[in-house]
């Protein structure tokens, strides 16, 4: 592959600028010990697919090198002490808690669900949701390419709205250019919440924080347009589980345009 040999070309140059390294036994170990995490990771990356950063071994890089030493660690995807215990909708609140464990996910950029996958049948249950959200609220709401992966639809607070109301949106939309959520191929779910509901979303085993999502305290906060509240929802295994995506979406909306009237949004059929 082409992309592993400009890493162990890289790795060659690193050894040829600097000899010393091969003169004690530990560097060279520590170095070739260096070049199989370098290979697994960048493996580990490719596996994601593609989305968002470039889908070669320089995206790697770029995400590996440069933005994971920022992100949060995995445990930390679930940290939720920094939003409030108070204020989630009622909806939210009402919502059950999640059966089993939490679904595994990896990588950064691209973030994708790694385990307990959504089976088949809810693609286009998922795709009807967002496409009917849209459709159904045309004042404030419209699709575009996604911001953040690149390579699919996304949902957008409209453009309209971004720019003649401003003042009456959560700073998270702007932020956020605008963008809501989006489906991933593997049918997780990036969205924003309030960070009331976040919470209790978190807490109930339905989502967990995106790694760059770190809190308002922290000093790299809203870096990379994504702000404090942006989670990925697991997929949704069943038709009930759909009707908890449906009630997370609606609240999502609610919080990112600044409007309390959301209709019901349709994810059995296309309207």
């Amino acid at each position: 592959m082409a992309d592993l040999q400009i890493i162990k070309t890289m790795l060659e140059r690193a050894l040829h600028q600097r000899p010393f390294l091969l003169a004690t036994t530990s560097g060279a170990a520590a170095l070739v010990v260096f070049a199989a995490w370098c290979i697994k990771d960048y493996r580990d990356y490719l596996a994601l697919g593609p989305g968002g950063p470039p889908y070669n071994v320089k995206g790697w890089a770029w995400i590996t090198f440069g933005i994971r030493p920022f992100a949060l660690s995995k445990s930390g995807a679930t940290y939720v002490a920094d939003y409030p215990t108070e204020g989630s909708h009622p909806e939210i609140k009402g919502l059950p808690r999640r059966q089993g464990d939490r679904a595994l996910l990896g990588g950064i950029a691209p973030h994708r669900q790694l385990s307990q996958h959504a089976p088949t049948r809810m693609r286009t249950y998922i795709e009807n949701l967002f496409a009917n959200a849209a459709r159904q609220h045309p004042s404030i709401l419209e699709t575009r390419k996604s911001l953040y992966e690149r390579h699919h639809n996304a949902l957008f607070v409209s453009h309209k709205l971004l720019e003649s109301r401003p003042e009456r949106l959560p700073q998270t939309a702007i932020i956020a250019r605008g963008e809501l959520g989006h489906a991933h191929p593997d049918l997780s779910v990036h969205l924003y919440l309030s960070p009331a509901d976040a919470r209790v979303i978190i807490e109930k085993g339905w989502a967990e924080r995106h790694r760059l999502s770190v809190p308002e305290t922290s000093w790299v906060k809203n870096k990379y347009a994504i702000a404090s509240t942006y989670l990925m929802m697991y997929g949704p295994r069943d038709e009930k589980e759909m009707e908890v995506l449906r009630v997370i979406l609606e609240n999502s909306i609610r919080f990112m345009t600044g409007q309390d009237e959301v209709e019901k949004v349709q994810w059995k059929n296309a309207v």
